[in-house]
């Protein structure tokens, strides 16, 4: 069962490339998205969404910067359960 819609760049123009579905890159697409941009394409080289948190799995590991800080400054989260 395929999870997401992949598709081969084969010529086609976009105004914007994000390199990544991570946190990172999925963050871009929700901006640009958010300013009516859509013309734009993410390239992820795994096939799915999650960046180092999809492809690296530790049970128990949390976040290396304080987690308040760990959100979005267009959506923040304070309620996380480790601090």
């Amino acid at each position: 069962m395929q999870k997401n819609n992949i598709e081969p760049v084969t010529g086609r123009r976009v105004k914007v490339a994000i390199i990544g579905a991570g946190f990172g890159g999925l963050a871009a697409a929700i901006r640009l998205l958010q300013q009516n941009i859509d013309d734009f394409i993410i390239i992820e080289k795994t096939g799915d969404v999650g960046g180092t948190w999809r492809e690296n799995r530790y049970p128990g590991a949390a976040c290396d910067v304080q987690s308040h800080m760990y959100s979005l400054s267009f959506a923040p989260k304070t309620d996380w359960s480790k601090r």
